[in-house]
């Protein structure tokens, strides 16, 4: 009996498989224990939360190539090589030699303000001027009247209910300018920014503010440093003005217009913003897979992950940010697809695998690959990214900030309904035909507050008008925290995820047909 049971099994799964495509096979192959394995070198103490740039960095792409070079999959960098090097200039604070005074108060870096990493030496005066943000031709201009050349300006953070709802791009188009741009324009010295949810985490934001990197050739450093002030150096700023910081965050908060107001001319800030500068250099990692098809081979479909995390930090016991969930789980899953497609059959079109360094300082690797591009960025028909891919939120989890994460069958997918129709519909179908898993589009919009079409690498393709899918898991507790480590991660659900988004780009590759291209001006303006 349990013979013939087994052959019963054996003939419902080929009768069950008979008319299922081709690539699913190929998708088993990608497996929990192998995105595990990988995982837990990836994302070890050893590789010091993979900075950019760092040791561990370039430890974890060598990995990587490692893998990439006994599938047999081909380089496809610069110079023949798997690597594309970002040049980039770093420009540091100094914490024990900034600082600044404030009617005889001084104020250290880190607890009593933070600041953009910008060198300044400099007394200055001070000037009021709202938000800071203009627009001649609405006829909007708190600068009117005022002499703010070689002045400190006292901005009150949040932006124009037009700029809010248009989007920073499309709101510059229509005319607005910003308080950074107003401050080089007319020759202020710094800016410094009222913003109350700053003020209340100044000590945990330093460390984010203390470096800035700019790419050589693609981004020009500001000139003018931006000041985050705490309560206390407030409080000595406002100190017997007619109106109180306090008063000013009320009144924004209730959405009143900000007072106008002159500050005492006689009260100055003194700023010492001492900065380091180096130059550095990080790699993404860029490999192919041929396609079959002699004509079709020259066009790619593009999968993507950012490689890097957020490194090492200054204080604690357990100091290393692991980023096994950000971004981990993408590269280790991209990797695990990277084999499937090498060691198996091919689609028609190649398959473009990018594993990109400084995401989190800035979109940094994905810039430079379309500012300056391997392969003809003409010939890339799509951009499949997936960045946190490998959280569940459990039953019973009652922590808010685990409020949004995805359940163990369902992830976000970030694009069918902005920009990408054409690769939803493949995906739906591919969908239904495997895995079913649920695709939840909360995030799929461009009022969606938290903006994450735009966050991670596949906006750098969408700006190049190349269309783009995000696949994401959700926010959760241990975002950017020592705590992102591997043993939260749900791997069985990464498998499903990674599982999917190979038969996705399968079947982009191998149709006789490219998805449409994206309609940059009209994103933005629906931005």
């Amino acid at each position: 009996m349990r013979r013939f049971l087994s052959l019963s099994l054996a003939l419902w799964l080929v009768w069950a498989w008979a008319d299922a495509p081709a690539w699913i096979s190929r998708a088993e192959t990608i497996t929990p224990t192998d995105l595990r394995a990988h995982l837990e070198f990836i994302a070890s103490d050893e590789l010091e939360g993979r900075d950019t740039p760092s040791r561990g960095l370039e430890l974890a792409g060598m990995y990587i190539v490692s893998h990439l070079q006994r599938w047999g999959v081909k380089p496809a960098g610069e110079n023949g090589t798997y690597y594309q090097t970002l040049r980039f200039r770093t420009d540091a604070i100094d914490p024990a030699e900034t600082r600044i005074r404030i009617g005889g108060q001084s104020f250290e870096y880190g607890v009593g303000f933070v600041a953009r990493p910008v060198a300044l030496n400099a007394t200055a005066p001070l000037v009021y001027v709202g938000n800071g943000w203009s627009n001649p031709d609405k006829g909007i201009d708190p600068y009117a009247g005022l002499e703010v050349q070689g002045k400190v300006l006292v901005v009150q953070a949040g932006y124009p209910k037009e700029v809010v709802e248009q989007g920073l791009d499309a709101a510059q188009t229509a005319g607005w300018r910003s308080p950074e741009q107003n401050a080089e324009e007319k020759g202020a010295l710094a800016i410094l920014r009222i913003d109350p949810s700053d003020m209340e985490r100044i000590e945990r934001i330093a460390r984010a503010w203390s470096q800035r990197r700019t790419l050589e050739g693609l981004d020009r450093a500001s000139r003018v440093p931006v000041i985050v002030a705490s309560a206390p150096m407030l409080d000595a700023l406002f100190a017997g003005e007619r109106v109180s910081a306090a008063e000013l965050i009320r009144r924004a908060n209730d959405n009143d217009p900000a007072p106008s107001f002159a500050l005492s001319p006689s009260k100055q800030m003194s700023i010492t913003l001492s900065v380091q500068t180096r130059t550095e250099t990080a790699r993404s990692v860029i490999g192919v897979v041929e396609g079959s098809d002699p004509a079709l081979k020259r066009e790619y479909v593009s999968i993507g992950a950012h490689l890097d995390h957020v490194g090492v930090s200054a204080r604690g016991e357990d100091r290393i940010f692991n980023g096994a969930d950000d971004n981990g789980s993408g590269s280790v899953a991209l990797l695990e697809i990277a084999e499937a497609f090498a060691t198996g059959p091919r689609p028609k079109r190649s398959i473009l695998l990018l594993w990109y360094a400084g995401e989190e300082r800035g979109l940094l690797g994905s810039r430079l690959f379309v500012e300056r591009p391997t392969v003809p960025l003409e010939n890339i028909v799509v951009n499949l990214n997936m960045d946190m891919v490998g959280r569940s939120k459990h039953a019973g989890d009652t922590n808010p900030r685990n409020r949004d994460l995805s359940g163990p069958n369902e992830v976000y997918v970030i694009g069918p309904n902005v920009a990408s129709p054409d690769i939803g519909a493949v995906l739906k179908r591919v969908n239904e035909q495997y895995l079913r898993m649920e695709l939840n589009p909360m995030y799929d919009s461009l009022s969606h507050p938290e903006q994450l079409f735009f966050r991670s690498d596949q906006y750098s393709f969408v700006s190049k008008g190349i269309p783009a899918v995000f696949f994401f898991s959700g926010l959760h507790a241990d975002y950017h925290q020592v705590t992102d480590s591997v043993e939260k991660i749900d791997y069985e659900k990464m498998a499903r995820v990674a599982r999917t988004v190979f038969g996705l780009a399968w079947e982009l590759a191998d149709a006789p047909e490219r998805p449409a291209r994206v309609n940059l001006e009209g994103l933005l303006r629906r931005r």
